[in-house]
């Protein structure tokens, strides 16, 4: 299995303090520094999981709009983590500030991190401005029973990826994060606005399980 590092983007040039510890720098304003994890026991085998964690299997082009720093990166929907490649070997993006948000510029979407009830978790932008609509996905692991075969007390079973519900939270200009499931759980966010909001959902038969059409509502919040 392949070792996983954090990855800490430094404002500073750095200097190798161990073994443990590579670094290089690219230019004046970023230096790279990446630390080994204590145990690589600590992570899944992957490979013994049918299906993939991932919300897109191959690693693409990505940078985080604090840095100048272009690098392969992909996102782990079931560790809900962003993982760095640097010469074959795996690393994991540091999940904080000032990396708070990925854009992916092969693949043309935006990862934004934010925190729901005290959890910092990955977002994917649909909509930014003052008011963000944000796209939660992730993967859990499930048990497929698969048939028994002939002299096995037990049938046999595999462990595979599978893909959650996606959920829809708006984060408001003040930093509250509202997931939304209906027309009343936007209505409640902006109660001034909500003869305008409530006009416009229904004029333009807004669907709140429809991802286009939240995108609409938070563009109409943002212009209104």
């Amino acid at each position: 299995m392949k070792k996983y590092t954090v990855l800490i983007l430094l404002a500073a040039t750095g200097a190798v303090q161990a073994q443990a510890i590579l670094n290089f720098t690219r230019n004046k304003e970023t230096s790279l520094q990446f630390t080994k994890t204590a145990s690589a026991d600590e992570f899944l085998n992957y490979s013994e999981i049918t299906g993939s964690p991932y919300y897109n299997q191959d690693f693409s082009i990505a940078k985080a709009t604090c840095c100048s720093e272009k690098t392969p990166m992909r996102y782990d929907e079931y560790a809900d983590q962003i993982e760095y490649q640097k010469d074959g070997t795996v690393y994991i993006l540091e999940k904080g500030l000032p990396y708070s948000k990925i854009e992916f510029l092969d693949s043309k979407f935006t990862l934004v991190l934010g925190t729901v009830d005290d959890k910092p978790e990955y977002f994917i932008e649909l909509a930014d401005g003052k008011n963000s609509l944000l796209k939660k996905v992730s993967k859990k692991i499930e048990t497929v029973a698969g048939k028994k075969v002939i002299f096995e007390k037990k049938p046999t079973s595999t462990s595979v990826f599978k893909e959650n519900v996606p959920r829809y939270f708006i984060k408001t200009e003040k930093d509250v994060y509202q997931l939304i499931k209906g027309k009343s759980d936007i209505l409640s966010l902006y109660p001034e606005k909500s003869a305008e909001l409530t006009t416009f959902i229904n004029s333009n038969k807004i669907k709140f399980n429809k991802e286009e059409d939240l995108v609409k509502v938070v563009n109409f919040i943002n212009k209104s």
